[in-house]
């Protein structure tokens, strides 16, 4: 039997241990966290990654636990103008699958339940691996050593499998900075819960909301620029006096937002980006997600393509008899795709920060209906 390891057990590592196992394996997961907690906050999925999810059995588990907006709005963030609005009461029609909004816990402990937890090894950070023509070694802390046949390595931006793999350089700080928190609904008013996301955006920066949990809670995401970033922390706790400050004199619905959260509740952390990968594989190991394709959040497609990675690695794994030769497959069918997706997402923020937002208005970007994004569907997506 054929002995995968995933290093790694986010959104992406999950969706490639549940496709795995569709293909007939047992994965392991190795997770340096001790435990599957209440992890992060709001989460979109666009139709490529629902389609995605759907195909691994999540349909009805996603009716239940996400919010489906019916539209996106832009606002000028000074004035609250509506500069632009997409409809996504068509997405079914137009991509075949839905667009949902939701708690990124829900998502990750529908995951965990389907992949099983008794199949997660917890508190496993890996420090090394050495590959042989047989077999990968993997070296964890306290001298606690496995083996594998084949090692997916979904362990994120500062992936330690990308580093000795490839010996790429280190993330370098992209200017951007994000914030979150999750405001309890009640402290709104009631626009916060519509079925919609609101971009409220100017001179390099912008305030997101939406519903997740119903309508229990409200989701906020700023992003803001800056010119350095000297945190060891990836995500500290911040004062909401700070975020007020950014965003002095914006529309009443956005002091609002910052003014419901809680003096514990707000984190921040800087955004970092790596040069783009044309190799995944090496040998007996494959990247996956971030640890292959970190990229900026503007196009909300971060957890999507992690998702779409999982999918069609295990579509090639049913589909090879070599697992060396479906880790070549699956590098030919991903890597042109997430090149696209990270370099779009990248310059996302020069678009949607512009120093006048009514030329984004005059001017409406390249967004994911019009680069074709949504309608990308790795269960369906031809394998190279």
């Amino acid at each position: 039997m054929t002995r995968i390891a995933i290093i790694g057990g986010g959104i992406g590592g999950l969706t490639a241990g549940i496709a795995l196992q569709g293909a007939g394996y047992t994965p392991i997961i190795f997770e340096r966290a001790d435990q599957f907690g209440e992890v992060g906050a709001g989460i979109s999925l666009s139709p490529n990654a629902v389609k995605g999810l759907e195909m691994l059995g999540f349909g009805e588990f996603l009716k239940t636990h996400a919010n489906e907006p019916l539209d996106q709005f832009l606002l000028h963030g000074l004035t609250g103008e509506l500069l632009l609005r997409y409809d996504r009461r068509t997405c079914r029609e137009t991509y075949g699958a839905a667009y949902y909004q939701m708690h990124r816990a829900d998502l990750l402990a529908g995951l965990v339940a389907q992949f099983g937890a008794e199949n997660c090894r917890m508190g496993r950070s890996l420090h090394g691996l050495e590959q042989s023509k047989t077999e990968v070694r993997l070296h964890f802390d306290a001298d606690r050593n496995e083996a594998a046949d084949i090692v997916i390595a979904a362990d994120g931006l500062r992936s330690v499998v990308r580093d000795l793999l490839f010996d790429t350089p280190a993330p370098q700080f992209s200017g951007h900075i994000a914030w979150r928190a999750l405001v309890p609904a009640a402290a709104l008013g009631p626009r916060a819960v519509e079925r919609s996301n609101i971009n409220h955006i100017g001179p390099g920066q912008n305030l997101v909301t939406y519903p997740v949990r119903g309508t229990g809670l409200v989701n906020i995401v700023a992003l803001t620029r800056a010119a350095g970033w000297t945190e060891e922390s990836w995500n500290a706790k911040a004062a909401p006096s700070e975020l007020a400050a950014l965003f002095e004199g914006w529309t009443d619905y956005v002091q609002e937002a910052i003014g419901a959260i809680d003096e514990d509740a707000l984190y921040r952390w800087g955004l970092f980006i790596r040069a783009p990968l044309e190799r995944w594989v090496k040998g007996r190991a494959a990247l996956l997600g971030d640890a292959a394709h970190p990229m900026l959040p503007y196009m909300g497609q971060g957890a999507s393509s992690a998702i779409e990675d999982g999918v069609v690695l295990g579509r090639c794994f049913a589909e090879c008899d070599d697992p060396r030769e479906a880790l070549a497959v699956y590098e030919r069918a991903r890597v042109e795709r997430c090149a696209l997706l990270q370099a779009e997402s990248n310059a996302g923020g020069d678009r949607l920060q512009a120093l006048d937002p009514y030329v984004l208005r005059d001017n409406p970007p390249k967004n994911e209906d019009a680069l074709g994004i949504f309608a990308y569907d790795p269960s369906r997506a031809v394998l190279a």
